[in-house]
């Protein structure tokens, strides 16, 4: 009787993933991700685009994963990891992976978490199947289950204030490196029927084979999804958010080359923080030396990237006030 109530409420997860992919494939909204290195500016553009497009009258979403999120201190409320209405049409939340160990474990039933991370007593040839990077981040991880499930909610735009460039980089392959594992371990667990009781001993679950095996396919499919939605270019764009100095030409294109690989659209990058003409000697230094990067910005991405200078802010972009002046400057009337 346990064992049936077991393969049921088993059969029922599997079916309700299922219905949460159709989903998404379904959804119409739209997808902006901002990133670049820490300090460029990424939180201030992600909040000045979300108030705009709201203001615009779409239902927007704005998400932080930054590791140290501040959208808090931009909108000047108190967010978290609870949505929070910013004002009409518009939400926030920043995403604390911690706060998603519990519902991963209760999701999957520890099967994956368990199969990632320990050494299982088998033969080395077994492991070929498996990639050899290290498991992703649960930061990342969460982040991505997060947003994804935020695309059936009804909003029209989630835009996504990811984390610092090596996080964002590792976040986008995720779906990749998820799927390579999740093949990998499907070959892998059917090599694993010898040592099953004696990792149910370990962990006391249930980790039968059919169990493993729906979880696994379940994690694969899922990765898949999101790789669908992530290289579809009318749901998903990335833009990069930088300052003009010279390592940003590398870092632009080192981001730019990934994207590509993983079919993610790039259109637009934010040119942040660009030191506007004056009659100080200073700031015209600072202008000269800044113009020399930005030219080869233009230069090395003309007619590819459409390229969006955005004036050094006189004063601390916080508050709905001064986000919308930061907004007006970065898209004046543009949709």
């Amino acid at each position: 009787m346990v064992q049936k109530k077991k393969e049921e409420e088993k059969k029922k997860s599997v079916s309700e993933v299922t219905v949460k992919i159709e989903e998404i494939a379904k959804s119409d909204t739209k997808l902006i991700l901002f990133g670049g290195k820490g300090g460029v500016g990424k939180t201030t553009v992600a909040s000045a685009t979300a108030l705009h497009l709201a203001n615009k009258g779409k239902k927007v979403l704005v998400v932080s994963s930054d590791p140290a999120p501040s959208l808090s201190d931009i909108f000047d409320k108190e967010i978290g990891g609870e949505l929070t209405e910013i004002k009409e049409n518009l939400h926030a939340l920043e995403i604390d992976a911690t706060a998603y160990v519990e519902n991963f474990k209760d999701k999957y039933g520890g099967i994956i978490l368990d199969t990632l991370s320990t050494i299982m007593p088998i033969e080395k040839e077994a492991l070929d199947d498996i990639p050899n990077e290290v498991a992703p981040g649960f930061d990342e991880l969460f982040a991505m289950d997060q947003v994804m499930n935020s695309m059936t909610e009804g909003y029209d735009v989630i835009v996504w204030d990811t984390a610092p460039t090596g996080h964002t980089l590792r976040l986008l392959f995720l779906p990749t490196t998820i799927d390579k594992y999740a093949t990998g371990l499907i070959k892998l667990h059917s090599r694993l029927s010898s040592v099953l009781n004696t990792i149910k001993t370990w962990f006391d679950r249930d980790t039968s084979k059919d169990a493993i095996s729906d979880a696994l396919v379940e994690l694969k499919e899922t990765a898949e999804s999101v790789k669908a939605v992530l290289s579809n270019a009318n749901k998903t764009e990335f833009v990069p958010v930088v300052i003009p100095e010279a390592l940003a030409l590398y870092q632009t294109e080192r981001l730019k080359v990934f994207l590509d690989e993983q079919h993610i659209s790039i259109r637009r990058m934010i040119i942040n923080g660009v030191v506007p003409e004056s009659e100080c000697k200073f700031c015209a230094s600072r202008r000269k030396m800044q113009q020399r990067h930005i030219d080869e910005l233009h230069k090395r991405y003309k007619g590819a990237i459409k390229i969006i200078e955005v004036p050094l802010f006189p004063d601390e972009v916080k508050g709905l006030e001064a986000i919308s002046k930061y907004a007006d400057m970065l898209y004046g009337g543009d949709e």
